[in-house]
């Protein structure tokens, strides 16, 4: 892409690091690197991650499941004003639209009827600070409008009563045991949003943050699109990391939804079988540009325990830490 573009900071904690995140909005629309065209996009700085592939392999999972859209990147090297800046993430936004997240564009005047079903992606984080949210009737999870995110009176109320009364039937005791939330719940995505949470070890569901979840016109709402894989990640240890998070905990109790678990497992296992070659290969790849990094960049706090190995031992230690809980998992899962 030869052109201009806006770039600001963005993120929450990670604005506060040394190396800096950025978000870009082209002045048109355009192809980067073989992703398809869109104006706007995310560098990723990756600053805490010593193998600075955690979001890149968490990524590769999720597009390995059935969920309809997850972020695509590229490793590039950035040079802004005339200065390298080091190893960036170049990565896709979460935004509506055909070549993103790909659901109906809600008619901002849409008031009733069908037109106010959807599309809606919502934002589950503790951080709470965007214009548009309420917190869900039962569970108390705090719901933000994240795209569109300026809604009318009738869509905010049309989106806090399908949470509420989806809530509902899966509280309810007969109603849950009866599968009613699965009129409201597509158990398909939420099974492998899971997965893929489960075989990263990211814990930020359970604050929650940095959680997606999709509502299209006239459809179900969706788990996913998956974000956010940096912090405390593909840590080894056994145990489950999110079964007791958000609504997994009620979903685990209805005997048809474990069913489908150990379905889907069954499918998708093969698919997460080639990740720990995938974690070497990426490693391999990157290794010069990452060591220009890490010159620029020591990383000055402890999160995910490798901060003082080299490089070839963080990645060494990444892959085996998956193919563990990869292991692990397989087991538990049949026990269910």
């Amino acid at each position: 892409y030869a052109g201009t573009t806006s770039i600001r900071g963005r993120g929450n904690s990670t604005w506060a690091y040394p190396k800096k995140p950025y978000a870009l909005k082209l002045d048109e629309k355009s192809e980067i690197l073989g992703m398809p065209k869109h104006k706007r996009w995310v560098l990723l700085a990756n600053w805490m991650d010593r193998t600075l592939l955690r979001n890149r392999v968490a990524f590769q999972i999720a597009n390995s499941t059935g969920l309809d859209w997850n972020p695509h990147g590229e490793f590039v090297d950035v040079i802004l004003n005339g200065k390298h800046i080091g190893n960036y993430y170049l990565c896709e936004h979460i935004k509506v639209d055909k070549n993103r997240v790909n659901i109906n564009e809600l008619d901002e005047d849409a008031t009733e009827g069908d037109d106010i079903t959807g599309g809606y992606i919502m934002e589950l984080d503790v951080y709470y600070d965007e214009v548009n949210k309420f917190k869900s009737a039962i569970r108390q999870l705090p719901y933000m409008f994240k795209d569109p995110d300026e809604v009318n009176e009738q869509q905010f109320a049309y989106m806090q009563n399908y949470i509420n009364t989806m809530e509902v039937s899966l509280y309810n005791d007969e109603e849950l045991a009866a599968g009613k939330f699965m009129e409201y719940m597509d158990i398909d995505s939420y099974i492998d949003w899971w997965f893929v949470h489960e075989l990263a070890e990211n814990g930020e569901p359970g604050h929650p943050k940095s959680t997606y979840m999709v509502k299209d016109k006239l459809g179900k709402l969706k788990a996913g699109p998956a974000w956010d894989f940096d912090w405390g990640t593909f840590l080894p240890g056994a145990g489950f990391t999110v079964k007791g998070a958000l609504y997994y905990p009620r979903l685990f109790q209805n005997s048809t939804f474990v069913a489908r678990v150990k379905e889907r497992w069954a499918l998708l296992k093969p698919e997460f079988d080639k990740i720990s070659a995938f974690i070497e290969s990426e490693g391999e790849r990157i290794s010069p540009s990452e060591k220009m990094n890490h010159l620029m960049w020591p990383i000055t706090q402890t999160v995910n325990g490798d901060e003082s190995m080299n490089y070839e031992e963080a990645v060494k230690r990444m892959r085996k830490a998956y193919e563990e809980k990869l292991q692990w998992l397989d087991g538990a899962i049949s026990k269910l």
